[in-house]
C-alpha cells in the first residue's frame, strides 16, 4: 500500500498539471504597439485554423500578449469556416497563440449551434475552446446551461458541467405527443 500511494500522488500530480494554457499575465505600464485593423492568422499545412480581427489591439512586448478590442475570431477547418467567436475585449499570447474572449462572449457554429458565457478560453495546443464559467449552450430547441464547458471550435464534441436545462424530445430521438 505504502508504494501505491506516491504513485498516485505522482497521477494526481499530472491530472493537476492539466494541459490548459497558464493564466494570462496582467498587462502592467504603456503598450509598446497600438495596432489598427489588427489580424492574427494561423494556418497549419497551409491551412488555415482560425483568424483572428479586432478594431485596436494593444501589444506588450515583454510579455508577448496582446489585448484586442471587439475581436472576432473565424474557425476554419479545410478551408471551410465552422464557426464564429465574438467578444468585447480579448487577451492573446503571442508565444503559443492561446487566446482569452471577455464580456458577452458568443461562439455560433456553422450547425447552428450558439455558446455564451463572459469568459472563453482557446487552447491552441489542444484546438479546445474552455469555460470555468457560467455557460449556455442552446442547439435547435435544446437550452443547456452550465458551470463549466469544454469543445472543439465548431462547438460538436462538447463537455458541460452541472448541466441543466431543456432538451425537446425530437433532439433524444422520441416523439411528442
Amino acid at each position: 500500500m505504502k508504494r501505491i500511494l506516491p504513485f498516485l500522488g505522482l497521477i494526481l500530480l499530472a491530472a493537476c498539471a492539466e494541459e490548459r494554457p497558464a493564466d494570462f499575465v496582467p498587462v502592467e505600464g504603456e503598450p509598446d504597439q497600438e495596432i489598427e485593423r489588427f489580424t492574427l492568422r494561423q494556418s497549419e499545412e497551409g491551412r488555415l485554423s482560425w483568424e483572428l480581427v479586432a478594431d485596436l489591439a494593444f501589444v506588450w512586448d515583454k510579455t508577448r500578449q496582446a489585448v484586442a478590442q471587439r475581436p472576432t475570431v473565424n474557425f476554419y477547418d479545410n478551408g471551410e469556416r465552422t464557426a464564429v467567436l465574438t467578444a468585447a475585449e480579448g487577451t492573446i499570447n503571442l508565444a503559443t497563440n492561446d487566446m482569452e474572449a471577455r464580456q458577452g462572449v458568443v461562439v455560433v457554429s456553422e450547425t447552428g449551434a450558439v455558446l455564451k458565457t463572459e469568459v472563453l478560453g482557446w487552447d491552441n495546443r489542444r484546438q479546445r475552446l474552455f469555460s470555468d464559467r457560467s455557460v449556455t449552450y442552446e442547439r435547435g430547441g435544446m437550452v443547456i446551461t452550465g458551470s463549466a464547458f469544454e469543445s472543439d471550435a465548431d462547438l460538436t464534441d462538447w463537455k458541460i458541467r452541472h448541466p441543466r436545462g431543456t432538451v425537446p424530445p425530437e433532439e433524444l430521438g422520441g416523439e411528442v405527443f
